[in-house]
């Protein structure tokens, strides 16, 4: 307990040291005012108040160490405690500085004839921390429960409405939990029906023994496994393809279902044959949609970037896996949607292990109903000697050409001087046409400041040309 009670007012009727030891027991910050109402005493129990001296507020008026809106609140309680009607309970701040505050709760007792009063406080510092740490965890429940209902009716609405047919299915029963109508329809039977049922039981009984090594493939191997099932009672030829997805500690199997149009027996149409194609392919092929983050990749994309489950990449932005040379990944995707098409560019996938392989990308920009949907990235590891080799530059080529007739003819120094500037021209000439004649972008490219690329776009007539 720390006093600094030294007043010797006639207000008090006992000894200090006895009144002291009496309020000690009961508050933890007494506040002694005097008619005036200004600080002429105070005793605290409190210990841990860093940068804050009380001792300091003896001899100011109390309404100079209380948050101003709560002054009238003082006044109040102030006056009643003088007209004889004690007030109890009020709540008071006390500003510490650096933001900090000493909240106390209050109950005002006159001590004497001639005006003096004592405000015996409680510390509120514990309760007022439980307050806001409930006030923030209800805030945070409350927008992770948001999240999650517009997460989940997201989900709802995309599985419902998906062109493709899908069945999920417990990894660990092998039954369905749910169905979207698509597969319902190509099952012949109703999505609630399908819910609970054994995935194998919702295939004619000569195809249950593929299903259900379909699902025990996908189990063991972690990889997508496809299986196709010739046309058996009145149903179509199906192609299924499943793949293996953990929803928090659940293990789900995504199979997706597709019929086909020709009968039994006979061969899978074009559309069917170039999906196998780039499934297969020995190019890794992802696909993104128009704000870059990943839609689906193939097997090869997986091996070149170490991940085991096509899952670990969906949803992914882009520049989890890649590293462009030299250019922002906005610009890069920009121009490959002005221009259409972007072939054999120099880029960097980083592998979950944390290697990293050096590609060759060609891009393309994808449509769908005349609008753009994405960009399509077909790669495959760059050869030591490409990366070792540039490519040439056919501009470039005619300047060394026109180089070597001027050798004896010009100083050295000269011709360095002149080819640099050639050189240069060129290089700014190219990023301001794959910017779109973005300067702000071109000096990011080319490693320049702004500053810098202005000066030599001026002394190469640049800027005059525009």
């Amino acid at each position: 307990m720390v006093s600094t009670l030294k007043s010797k007012a006639p207000a008090l009727a006992v000894d200090p040291r006895t009144v002291a030891g009496l309020v000690a027991a009961a508050a933890d910050l007494t506040l002694v005012l005097d008619a005036d109402d200004i600080v002429r005493d105070i005793l605290h129990t409190l210990t841990d108040l860093p940068g804050a001296r009380l001792p300091a507020w003896i001899g100011l008026p109390v309404t100079d160490i209380v948050r101003p809106e709560q002054l009238a609140t003082l006044r109040a309680m102030l006056r009643a405690t003088r007209d004889g009607r004690p007030a109890k309970k009020f709540e008071i701040g006390h500003p510490l500085g650096a933001g900090r505050e000493l909240p106390m709760q209050y109950s005002a007792v006159s001590i004497g004839a001639n005006g003096d009063v004592a405000l015996v406080g409680r510390d509120l510092r514990v309760v007022a921390d439980l307050q806001s740490r409930l006030v923030a965890s209800r805030r945070t429940a409350e927008q992770s429960g948001q999240r999650q209902r517009q997460a989940e009716a997201h989900y709802r609405l995309l599985f419902e409405t998906a062109g493709d047919a899908m069945i999920v299915v417990d990894a660990e029963s092998s039954k369905i939990r749910e169905a979207n109508p698509r597969a319902a329809a190509l099952l012949g039977s109703d999505a609630a029906d399908l819910a609970g049922r054994k995935v194998a039981s919702a295939f004619d009984k000569p195809h249950q023994g593929d299903v259900q090594a379909l699902v025990g493939a996908v189990l063991a191997s972690g990889l997508r496994e496809t299986v196709r099932l010739p046309a058996q009672g009145g149903r179509d030829r199906l192609s299924l393809a499943a793949e293996l997805f953990r929803a928090g500690d659940l293990k789900l199997v995504m199979i997706r279902l597709e019929a086909a149009e020709t009968g039994a027996g006979g061969p899978a149409g074009p559309d069917q044959r170039l999906v196998d194609l780039v499934r297969d392919a020995t190019e890794a092929v992802l696909l993104s949609d128009e704000d870059g983050l990943v839609v689906w990749t193939n097997e090869a994309f997986l091996i070149l970037a170490g991940l085991p489950l096509a899952a670990h990449a969906i949803g992914k932005p882009l520049e989890t896996f890649f590293h462009w040379h030299g250019i922002d990944e906005d610009v890069l995707l920009a121009d490959v949607r002005r221009r259409g098409r972007l072939a054999l560019f120099s880029g960097t996938v980083r592998g979950a292990n944390g290697q990293s392989s050096e590609v060759e990308l060609s891009a393309v920009a994808r449509t769908e109903g005349g609008r753009p949907s994405g960009y399509a990235f077909v790669m495959r590891p760059r050869s030591e000697e490409a990366t070792q080799t540039p490519r040439g530059n056919s501009d470039l080529m005619r300047t060394a050409e026109s180089l070597s007739e001027m050798i004896g003819r010009v100083p050295m120094k000269d011709l360095v001087r002149d080819t640099t500037d050639v050189i240069e021209r060129m290089c700014i000439e190219a990023a301001l046409k794959l910017t779109g004649d973005n300067r702000a972008s071109a000096a990011r490219v080319l490693g320049l400041s702004r500053q810098a690329l202005y000066l030599k776009m001026h002394r190469f007539g640049i800027v005059d040309e525009e």
